[in-house]
């Protein structure tokens, strides 16, 4: 028997291709087939993806218009309605790039925290024009190790739970981990003039690398010989 979705003979005696998990049916040897494995399928996460993303697009550009005659009336001393953009921006990233997005836990992560990192510069830049006094330090200080902070917690928690796929994960977490030493470096060059924060985020970072390379040893080494064809 032939499958007249993808085109493969079914010596069994099954009810349901085992490639496509479509009906058997009895065809004729002789007859053409519509099309060849893979066939041809609608893309409905790709619809839902664009629809999510045009219908969050459209509420934030509306709210972000609205919001700037209502700054300049109310209170044109403080352009906050920029910062109310840089955050649409972000969330727009954070819908199309993150929650519908097929792509690993470590990529997901890394465009979150770029993203973020550039919200706060975005959102210093705009107060400190408005507040003199703000300095931007805050941002590297205090702002950038949190961000690292919880993204390493996140891949922590969830290469934990995910134990049984370590194997694709265990790299994305050694990876996002290790970038919680970058504020530590930043404290070497007096980029960070406080390193409580900095130091808190290394010492996660470590625990959650020393977890992995212990506990997961074995995916570690599989997975590097498999990247690198060792």
């Amino acid at each position: 028997m032939r499958c007249k979705y993808c085109n493969i003979e079914v010596g069994c005696k099954a009810k349901v291709c085992p490639l496509c998990h479509e009906k058997l049916e009895n065809t004729d040897e002789n007859a053409v087939l519509p099309e060849v494995y893979p066939r041809k399928t609608t893309k409905k996460k790709d619809r839902r993806r664009i629809s999510a993303s045009s219908l969050y697009l459209s509420i934030a550009v509306t709210i972000f218009v609205l919001c700037i005659p209502i700054n300049l009336l109310v209170t044109p001393e403080v352009y906050w309605f920029g910062i109310v953009g840089i955050l649409g921006v972000y969330g727009f990233v954070l819908v199309r790039n993150t929650i519908l997005s097929n792509n690993s836990i470590g990529v997901k992560i890394f465009w979150q925290c770029i993203w973020a990192l550039i919200v706060l510069i975005v959102v210093n830049a705009i107060l400190s024009r408005q507040v003199p006094e703000l300095t931007g330090a805050w941002v590297w200080d205090y702002g950038l190790p949190a961000i690292l902070l919880a993204s390493t917690l996140v891949v922590g928690i969830y290469t934990a739970i995910a134990f049984r796929f370590w194997n694709d994960v265990i790299v994305d977490a050694i990876c996002v981990s290790a970038t919680g030493f970058i504020p530590v470096i930043l404290y070497a060059f007096k980029v960070v003039t406080h390193p409580a924060m900095s130091i808190t985020c290394a010492c996660v970072s470590s625990v959650v690398i020393i977890f992995c390379g212990i506990l997961g040893r074995r995916s570690l080494i599989n997975e590097f010989k498999k990247r690198f064809h060792v």
